[in-house]
């Protein structure tokens, strides 16, 4: 299994991300050609922290080719357009294979 993972910085809208990101986002994001399953968090840090991501989504896909090819996707394309609506300050995407 292959994981693209989204980390989110803290909006300055907290409420609107939560809304917006729920409501609209996610459900686009679930219709990514080749999705195997999807989740997302708003972590909390153990101990003093101040560089905890605002929110974390990972989605799972069977290869680094179909993870590639669902981001190339006209869906894939329209998610990545989406990010400026909710989280102004951009994402961090990053990928890897599970082992």
């Amino acid at each position: 299994m292959h994981c693209l993972t989204v980390i989110y910085p803290r909006p300055d809208d907290e409420a609107h991300f939560k809304k917006y990101y729920k409501e609209t986002h996610i459900p686009l994001a679930k219709q990514l050609p080749g999705l195997k399953s999807c989740h997302y968090a708003y972590p909390a840090a153990i101990g003093p922290a101040d560089n905890v991501p605002f929110c974390i989504f990972q989605a799972w896909f069977d290869s680094p080719d179909a993870m590639g090819q669902a981001m190339q996707s006209d869906m894939g394309k329209k998610v990545g357009a989406d990010v400026p609506n909710y989280s102004p300050k951009g994402a961090t995407i990053f990928h890897f294979a599970a082992e």
